[in-house]
């Protein structure tokens, strides 16, 4: 870089003082941003009570699968056939 273009940009880059009422805003933003999630957990525990809710009543609802033949053991066979 060049010695001018060096000179240029630490005068024009200097260091500045931040306003006084900055630190103000940044620490407001902190603390909203922290009380933000507390409705999140129990909001997220109430939708997935509902959706086990839901989903035990619509599988409560439907037929046991009718057994296969390969579902069945050989002693099973053996217990059924021989008698």
């Amino acid at each position: 870089m060049s010695d001018w273009l060096d000179l240029e940009l630490s005068h024009e880059l200097a260091p500045t003082e931040a306003p006084a009422e900055l630190w103000g805003r940044v620490c407001a933003e902190r603390r909203r941003v922290r009380e933000t999630p507390h409705f999140a957990l129990p909001i997220a525990a109430v939708v997935t009570l509902i959706l086990a809710g839901a989903l035990y009543f619509i599988a409560r609802g439907q037929p046991a699968p009718a057994p296969t033949r390969a579902s069945f053991t050989h002693s099973e066979c053996v217990l059924c056939h021989t008698i």
